[in-house]
């Protein structure tokens, strides 16, 4: 079988588009979609290990995009656990007879 040693022809600068081929994205057509920053899908990308460089090439696959999505979610605030009310009403009434003897204890001086 005959190997085809001649590179893809482009058409207007865009990459020929083959079915067996992974629908990888760039970083600037990520960013254009979301409205970010290529710059900042980059960096993401790298740091997530994200992505696929070749040479001086970067392309993300669509598992690489939703890597990054959900890396963006923000991080929920932690929940503080708040005592019952009864612990604190037994808290503000054990104050309260404290500061009463302190009271009386100063009226008898």
């Amino acid at each position: 079988m005959p190997v085809d040693l001649n590179p893809p022809e482009k058409h207007e600068g865009k990459p020929v588009e083959r079915s067996d081929l992974p629908a990888g994205r760039t970083p600037e057509e990520v960013a254009y979609h979301f409205g970010i920053s290529p710059r900042r899908v980059r960096q993401m990308a790298r740091e997530l290990g994200a992505c696929r460089i070749f040479g001086n090439r970067m392309f993300l696959l669509p598992a690489d995009v939703e890597t990054l999505l959900e890396a963006a979610k923000p991080k929920p605030k932690p929940v503080y656990q708040r005592r019952g009310h009864s612990a604190d009403l037994a808290e503000l009434l054990a104050l309260r007879k404290q500061m009463e003897r302190e009271e009386a204890a100063r009226k008898k001086k």
